[in-house]
């Protein structure tokens, strides 16, 4: 029988190749694309990271990003919830890469690989503990990976309508 970890482990890894293998076949124009004039981009996200939140609720941008901007988005995710759940937590926003197409793709693969590394390192009975989050909560190790898990499913359906639009637009 599969033990919860490596059944988590494997959700993670499942759906971060269907996420990998749509993003693979992506080119840097799709991927920069602004759907709307307010959309979201990689300099909003370098811009947000670096001034916080507040400076975002002061903006004007529509609810969606470019593609290029939630691979970012997801890479630093996956580094803030591993670096504050299983590492020492002195990561800070401001300090995360975010880098352009294609690299961005790169560095959301390093970032899946050490979320992978930190989990298979915990037993099942440690999936209850409480964990730090980068905003101060404490999560159970469980809810930390769920969230990861569904995060990824989240975005890969926004990137595909996003690429969808870019396509029906550019016949």
């Amino acid at each position: 029988m599969m033990s919860q970890v490596r059944m988590f482990l494997w959700e993670l890894e499942t759906g971060f190749k269907m996420l990998n293998d749509v993003l693979e076949e992506i080119t840097k124009e799709e991927a920069q694309w602004k759907p709307t004039k307010h959309t979201m981009t990689l300099d909003t996200l370098i811009q947000w990271n670096t001034r916080g939140s507040e400076w975002l609720k002061s903006q004007k941008f529509d609810p969606i990003s470019a593609i290029e901007h939630k691979v970012v988005h997801l890479a630093q995710c996956k580094r803030m919830y591993d670096e504050y759940a299983f590492r020492n937590g002195a990561l800070t926003w401001s300090e995360l890469e975010a880098s352009e197409w294609p690299q961005c793709i790169a560095d959301l693969e390093m970032a899946q690989a050490r979320l992978m590394e930190s989990i298979d390192t915990i037993p099942d009975e440690f999936l209850e503990d409480l964990v730090p989050t980068n905003w101060g909560d404490l999560w159970p190790i469980k809810s930390i990976i769920f969230t990861m898990i569904h995060h990824d499913a989240y975005h890969l359906g926004q990137i595909c309508t996003v690429r969808n639009f870019f396509r029906i637009q550019n016949k």
